[in-house]
């Protein structure tokens, strides 16, 4: 009975194809040996897979569909037919429902097939991406590359504490902002789609959502929410600088167009800057801001329908209010940038989706795209030679399971090579409080940690944060060094009751971990404690990481994972953790995945 289901639905899966007469069910394998009986080895060898506990009924039938589609692209199918199947294909697996697969598809089209059109996709890869580790484990299918890092590294030297008195910079992060033009007090929190909370989402008379935001589902923030936040952040905080680390729009992925994704770009800039007239902002590129999400194909495509031209354009003009002319050739260009803040002082943004394995152009070619790292290594390089201080803003963090393996390598290099000139990495994407740490590969000491702020947004079921850093400087031997940092958030069950907004410390660093400033070799102490003293991890760390939401187990899973990841600033590295099998790394990964 198990095997005949398991074939019907694998023989439905092929059947997707019925209105389109004509085409052969071949793909790579296949092709070697043409006939209906190879073709019927092959899934019956995929349904042995399933009955030996190999693979998952949903992997085979997605392995299945995506041999089909293979086909249909290899034989020049219309692009009709080619999302007729996919779309069939996302509601056959239930990746999302009947509506939202029609629309995000619709999407992608151009994206997708362009890149089919001139590559082989592979199958197991394909369904990992689309369904997660119970498909397999990602495939390096990549040559590996290599950026040139020059010889000669400088003796790493311990920067040594300033004096309480002396000069100190007040920089307040904003990450995954994630704002909601439709949003609506009183829908739906729990409508079955990426994105509820909004028009259209329904009502329910349990979980409905909040006027300030909703703890309860899959909810971005409204409007009035950011802006709140920015008051209490002018009025209060009075930051003499903002890093602006990416992610501006809504998460409703399956329906946004080009000029949506600049709009909400506009809104929350326009808004920012109202608050902050006189204030340095430093912006990065979030993955939703391109459209479809994650697509930033590197420069070279000459077609405006493919190139990324319109959102590098519209960020050099929008980002001129901030940014002086020569830091913008390179934004137009792809996306980042390099600023000298003072002439001790130099802050970079990275387009970190040039490591995202959902940005499928990096598929045709994933090679240093943009010539951004072998770009860094030169500022990096003069940086060093003049005796100033980095800062490396971004998005994604490169240690996370979906940055591309080459990238995140090299770019660890990197921060080995110039770890005494880069004082400070500071990203977002996760929307949860981390922090990822990189080693030597020569002797294994810390070379530098990167910041993963918590998110604005409440997506998914976390309260609003954001953060204050107290760094050193600026004066003539300033380090730069974060010396402090506080977290606030917004309670937002409180603060629907009450319909009042009260952004409190949720904690501060110092207090917290009883370190008297961040460096590296501070930030590595600190992880040997958290990983020695779990009632110490429960209730700091672990806790902080989901903006203190109640309810939060502390197993030791949960102990086991997110200890592995405060380690791991390199991805796809299984050296890093031997006592946790990379597969359990990666489905906790992808189970806490937001973006």
């Amino acid at each position: 009975m198990k095997k005949a289901i398991i074939i019907c639905s694998l023989v439905l899966s092929v059947l997707l194809i019925s209105p389109l007469q004509g085409y052969k069910i071949l793909s790579k394998e296949f092709e070697e040996h043409s006939t209906a009986l190879d073709y019927l080895r092959t899934v019956n060898r995929t349904i042995d897979d399933v009955l030996n506990g190999k693979f998952s009924l949903k992997c085979s039938a997605c392995e299945v569909f995506v041999e089909v589609l293979q086909v249909l692209v290899r034989t020049n199918a219309s692009e009709e037919d080619i999302v007729y199947v996919i779309t069939q294909g996302c509601i056959l697996l239930h990746i999302e429902d009947k509506r939202v697969c029609s629309y995000i598809i619709e999407e992608y089209r151009d994206e997708f097939i362009s890149v089919a059109a001139r590559l082989l996709l592979h199958p197991p890869w394909l369904c990992y991406a689309a369904i997660g580790p119970e498909c397999g484990q990602p495939i390096d299918i990549f040559p590996f590359w290599n950026v040139t890092i020059p010889p000669n590294k400088p003796k790493p030297v311990d920067p040594v504490k300033p004096p309480e008195d002396f000069p100190k910079l007040k920089v307040v992060q904003l990450s995954d902002v994630h704002i909601d033009l439709v949003y609506k007090p009183g829908s739906n929190t729990d409508c079955g789609e990426p994105l509820c909370c909004r028009e259209g989402s329904g009502k329910t008379p349990n979980t409905t959502a909040g006027f300030w935001g909703s703890t309860f589902g899959q909810c971005d923030i409204p409007l009035y929410t950011y802006k709140n936040a920015l008051q209490f952040i002018a009025e209060e905080i009075k930051p003499d600088l903002i890093f602006w680390t990416g992610d501006v729009p809504a998460h409703d992925v399956w329906k946004q167009t080009r000029d949506d994704q600049i709009n909400h770009i506009a809104i929350t800039n326009d808004i920012l800057q109202q608050y902050f007239p006189h204030t340095r902002v430093y912006p990065s590129l979030g993955n939703h801001e391109g459209s479809p999400v994650d697509c930033f194909p590197p420069p070279g495509l000459t077609s405006e329908k493919l190139s990324n031209d319109w959102l590098n354009t519209y960020l050099q003009s929008a980002w001129s209010k901030w940014l002086p002319p020569e830091s913008l050739d390179t934004v137009g260009y792809a996306g980042y940038y390099s600023v000298q803040h003072n002439s001790k002082l130099r802050v970079i943004s990275l387009n970190t989706q040039y490591c995202d394995q959902l940005n499928f152009w990096l598929y045709l070619n994933n090679t240093d795209p943009g010539g951004m790292l072998q770009w860094l290594v030169q500022e990096l390089s003069w940086a060093e030679a003049y005796g100033v201080k980095v800062i490396i803003l971004g998005h994604i963090p490169t240690g996370a399971s979906d940055c591309f393996k080459a990238f995140s390598w090299n770019y660890y290099k990197i921060v080995d090579r110039f770890e005494s000139t880069i004082v400070g990495q500071f990203v977002g994407h996760t929307h949860k409080d981390e922090i990822r740490m990189f080693f030597s590969d020569d002797d294994g000491h810390p070379t530098g940690f990167q910041f993963i702020s918590p998110s604005l947004t409440t997506y998914s079921y976390i309260n609003p944060s954001f953060r204050v850093y107290t760094l050193d400087g600026p004066y003539p031997e300033a380090t730069y060094q974060t010396l402090d940092h506080v977290t606030y958030l917004l309670d937002l069950e409180r603060a629907n009751k009450k319909n009042e907004t009260v952004w409190e410390v949720e904690y501060t660093a110092s207090k917290a971990y009883n370190m008297t400033w961040i460096t590296a070799k501070e930030m590595y102490k600190l992880y040997h404690r958290l990983n020695t003293d779990k009632e110490f991890f429960c209730s700091t760390y672990g806790r902080f990481y989901e903006h203190s939401r109640s309810g939060v187990s502390c197993d030791d899973d949960w102990f086991k994972n997110l200890m592995c990841q405060f380690i791991t600033g390199r991805s796809h590295d299984p050296s890093i953790c031997k006592d946790l099998p990379l597969h359990q790394q990666l489905a906790f990964a992808q189970e806490n995945k937001l973006c």
